[in-house]
């Protein structure tokens, strides 16, 4: 698999890139409104300032600067993953760079929808922010504390989520919530192109379910009825970010291996 010297970031970076000179000039404009208002603003635009350039310099050591040490976080989108303290939360950061080693967070468009929200209430600011993420997929996806390794196909991605952060009075990020759609990201990355289903096609899923269901539902009321609720991948955790220290040589030794398996 070629490395991404060889095919070079996703040339989708310089598009939004473009738009950032505009979106930090509104952040701050909102900045001084809001302190005008009264509110203990000043911060916000020099806290959105660091955050971002942690994530598209991808610096593990400068996400760790934004967050308190009881930093928290649930992603909705991967079975509701939740990572308790900052070092769980930059593994998955960690992770995410060994696998896009360009990914880069900009705002979803140039529009002022897409400016950060932000309320302040019992001494801790509340921030939303509508997100892009970009990169090219050229890095091994590792599943923590096992030899389960996804190599790359190279597909470039791009996608848009919502981060809804509890930031304390210093700018300290001390929980943070994350949406976005891990089907649209699996299509992506897929090596083929996943066609659009055609009219007829969902006509025909849509029929097969109504014929199917009532069985389901039979086979299912013999079953443990919040069952579903507690679905969990068999997933160890990585505790730290400094775990993912080596991945380079633990995925080339698992491919390895794979590749001898099947060879055999």
């Amino acid at each position: 698999m070629k490395t991404l010297y060889h095919l070079g970031p996703s040339p989708e970076h310089a598009q939004y890139q473009a738009i950032m000179p505009e979106f930090w000039k509104r952040t701050k404009k909102q900045e001084e409104e809001a302190v005008k208002r009264g509110l203990p603003a000043k911060g916000l635009y020099d806290f959105g300032r660091r955050w971002f350039e942690a994530w598209n310099t991808q610096s593990v050591d400068r996400l760790r600067d934004c967050m308190t040490p009881d930093c928290g976080f649930i992603d909705s989108s991967t079975f509701q993953n939740q990572r308790t303290g900052r070092e769980e939360t930059l593994a998955n950061c960690a992770a995410c760079f060994e696998a896009f080693p360009d990914m880069g967070f900009y705002p979803q468009d140039g529009t002022v929808r897409s400016l950060p929200y932000a309320d302040y209430f019992d001494g801790q600011w509340r921030v939303v922010i509508p997100w892009r993420g970009v990169a090219r997929w050229t890095g091994p996806v590792r599943v923590p504390a096992t030899d389960i390794v996804v190599p790359p196909t190279g597909k470039c991605i791009n996608f848009i989520g919502v981060d809804r952060y509890m930031v304390t009075d210093d700018w300290k990020i001390s929980h943070i919530d994350t949406d976005w759609d891990i089907l649209y990201i699996a299509i992506q990355m897929s090596p083929v192109g996943v066609p659009a289903p055609s009219l007829p096609v969902m006509r025909a899923m849509t029929l097969a379910a109504r014929v199917a269901m009532p069985a389901l539902r039979l086979l299912g009321r013999s079953g443990t009825p919040d069952g579903h609720r507690r679905f969990s991948l068999p997933f160890p955790s990585i505790t730290s970010s400094s775990q993912w220290d080596g991945g380079a040589d633990a995925v080339a030794e698992a491919l390895s291996e794979f590749r001898s398996k099947s060879s055999a």
